[in-house]
């Protein structure tokens, strides 16, 4: 990205069994989102087509780039830009994130956003549990998701 406006990441201990492949990780934070998390994202949804902002699909969070240690995921979209990392290390995970604003409804946007960011914290957590159960990491509807918090 050119320009960054935001920026945070979050890192968990990868517990023995898990597994190494970044997607997995990727897929078990995004794909397999909380029920609370879901509904936010649906009150999302109503509320940005009111003001003007393009709603957001699942497609926001598809892998754009990968390595063997690395999924890159994100979206450019009219009020913000923005990109997750997801790279597994020895004996972590680490998600990142970086955003670009766009405009005045993308500074209202994120000022909203930045204080409920930090769930993507309890998701990571969240699938370093479930990933260390051996539960899959498969693939839920999540009713439309867009940016990260």
């Amino acid at each position: 990205m050119p320009r960054v406006d935001a920026a945070d990441a979050y890192a968990v201990s990868a517990p023995d069994g898990a597994p190494t492949d970044p997607q997995a990780w990727a897929d078990a934070v995004f794909r397999r989102v909380p029920a609370w998390v879901v509904a936010l994202l649906a009150l999302r949804q109503a509320l940005v087509g009111l003001v003007g902002i393009e709603r957001g699909d699942r497609s926001a969070f598809d892998t754009l780039r990968r390595t063997d240690d690395e999924v890159l995921l994100g979206t450019d979209a009219g009020h913000l830009d923005f990109r997750v990392s997801v790279l597994r290390e020895p004996g972590r995970v680490v998600l990142s994130t970086v955003v670009r604003i766009r405009g005045g409804w993308g500074r209202l946007y994120w000022g909203v956003v930045r204080h409920l960011h930090p769930v993507v914290r309890s998701m990571l957590a969240a699938a370093a549990r479930r990933l260390s159960q051996g539960a899959p990491a498969r693939s839920t509807t999540t009713g439309g998701t867009e940016h990260p918090g």
